[in-house]
């Protein structure tokens, strides 16, 4: 009785065992190169990022010249890009694009660009812009190489939001200066405001007021002491041609007003 107890169990647990082993996903190096597309497929249909992130290297490792990897390439950046990992996503697309020029997707990976780039831009104009300025470079190749695509008018959206960040960002810089009265760096920095973001009329508006006093400033300062460390934006020039300077500023400030 117990032998025969022992044996029923012991069959049972080689079942159980050869269940599970049966069971046992296979790798992607070990799948065809259709079995394992279809898996990357599946995964990122589920949204299992994470294993489309792996399951892509192990891919292109394994069938390096399949007629399947554009399309498990594009996954992959798609992968990064929804979970957030957004360096990922960048060099992905890039690396995308670079190997499959006339592939129709391509455009689709510049626009994945440009947003990637977006989407780590602060909103916040205390803090560094860096990303807002790839942003803009992307969605304007974009706009430039694919003028027809549904996406352009949202691309010319973003690009106008984030050059009035871009301008704000220069103005409270100029304002940190200004209230230092550190008056070349907020020359510097109004100036910039007046060359390259005069659409914006309050913007440009204060810019050519303080430009205007911190030339003054700066003839004052070159005055009293020429070698001073906080006369930094001009050279080899007098005190009068700073003022020359100042009068033409509130010339442009008057015609505003």
């Amino acid at each position: 009785m117990k032998m025969r107890k022992f044996l029923s169990v012991f069959i049972s647990t080689l079942c159980l065992l050869g269940v599970a082993t049966s069971c046992t996903t296979p790798t992607i190096s070990e799948m065809s190169q259709d079995d394992g597309i279809s898996k990357i497929r599946a995964d990122f249909k589920d949204e299992n990022w994470s294993d489309v992130i792996t399951s892509v290297d192990e891919y292109r490792t394994r069938y390096p010249y399949s007629k399947n990897n554009p399309e498990a390439d594009l996954m992959q950046a798609n992968a990064y890009y929804l979970s957030g990992k957004m360096p990922e996503a960048i060099a992905a697309y890039e690396d995308f694009a670079r190997k499959n020029p006339i592939n129709s997707n391509v455009s689709y990976a510049y626009l994945r660009i440009a947003k990637a780039y977006d989407s780590q831009a602060p909103e916040a104009i205390d803090r560094e812009q860096a990303s807002a300025v790839k942003a803009i470079s992307r969605y304007e190749y974009y706009i430039k190489n694919y003028p027809n695509e549904i996406a352009v008018k949202e691309a010319k959206e973003r690009i106008e939001i984030l050059t009035r960040r871009l301008a704000e960002h220069e103005q409270f810089v100029a304002q940190f200066y200004w209230k230092k009265d550190l008056y070349s760096g907020a020359l510097s920095r109004y100036l910039n405001i007046i060359k390259n973001y005069s659409q914006y009329a309050d913007l440009k508006k204060e810019a050519l007021e303080r430009a205007s006093l911190c030339y003054i400033e700066l003839a004052d300062i070159l005055k009293d002491d020429p070698e001073s460390d906080k006369f930094f934006v001009f050279k080899n020039v007098k005190p009068e041609d700073l003022i020359k300077k100042a009068e033409e500023l509130k010339n442009q400030l008057n015609q505003l007003n």
